[in-house]
């Protein structure tokens, strides 16, 4: 009988674990959808599209990236990558130029314009993300960063919060 009760409190575990993944999931991507509104008002404003958008930040962190890095990083045709370059070198916000070691090499680089928009998608989301967390009580915000840290950690990623 004790392996029956064993049993069955190990299923109610694993079905309450599950339960809290999967909530927990759902709350995590509700979370960062807070960031959406805000952000599609930023680009629809500046008129930037999706693709473009992630190709400024890209650029921004990897100055000098060719197309073919950018169509490699985002898993889409040079083709497909070089048409939005294109529209962006139009706008003023991206500039390319030869790679003085490899002319055949175009590098692309932010404008101060391109900074600008870049800067401004940063600090809207930024203030957002500020002003919904000024809600929480200075322990609610403590445990919120440990846990944020722990996840980017799972995830591999490396954060660098460097002060501004």
């Amino acid at each position: 009988m004790a392996l029956v009760i064993a049993f069955c409190y190990n299923c109610s575990m694993e079905k309450t674990s599950d339960t809290l993944l999967r909530d927990t999931t759902t709350l995590y991507i509700r979370a960062a959808g807070i960031l959406d509104p805000i952000r599609l008002q930023v680009w629809e404003s500046m008129g930037i599209t999706f693709p473009q958008l992630r190709i400024l930040f890209r650029v921004r962190s990897r100055p000098g990236i060719d197309v073919r890095g950018l169509a490699s990083a985002f898993n889409i045709s040079p083709s497909a990558v070089s048409q939005q370059v294109d529209k962006l070198v139009g706008r003023g916000l991206i500039r390319r130029s030869e790679d003085l070691e490899d002319r055949r090499h175009v590098c692309l680089e932010l404008t101060d314009l391109g900074q600008q928009a870049v800067g401004e998608i940063s600090r809207s989301t930024r203030s957002h993300i500020e002003a919904v967390l000024s809600r929480l009580s200075e322990e609610e915000l403590a445990d919120l960063h440990r846990l944020l840290s722990r996840v980017a950690s799972a995830a591999g990623v490396e954060v660098d919060l460097g002060r501004r």
